[in-house]
Formats: structure tokens, sequence, C-alpha cells
């Protein structure tokens, strides 16, 4: 299975978001980080998808 995209509103710290991990720079580089300040929601985006993928 391979993860294409992550949306969402209003999920926890989140207002809107959307992730398209079909867009990279490179075809040799598909790694993806999830970066950023304490309380700016990469958890909450691994959340989602836990959400998505299993319903809880």
């Amino acid at each position: 299975m391979k993860i294409l995209r992550v949306a969402g509103v209003n999920l926890a710290s989140l207002d809107e978001f959307d992730i398209d991990f079909r867009k990279v720079t490179s075809d040799r580089n598909r790694i993806f980080a999830i970066i950023g300040d304490t309380g700016a929601g990469k958890s909450t985006i691994l959340d989602a998808i836990c959400l998505a993928l299993y319903g809880r």
C-alpha cells in the first residue's frame, strides 16, 4: 500500500491541510520528512493517517 495524499479540515491544531506525496522533486528521492516546531501538528498528520487506515 502506498499513501498518495493526506488531507483534512479542523483536525486538532490544524485548520486545513493537504499533503500530496506524489509531488516529488526528483525521481530518485521519494523520502518525505514531516518537520516543524513543537505544536505545529506533526503528530496530528500521523494521527490522520491512522484514522483513515484503521478508523480510530
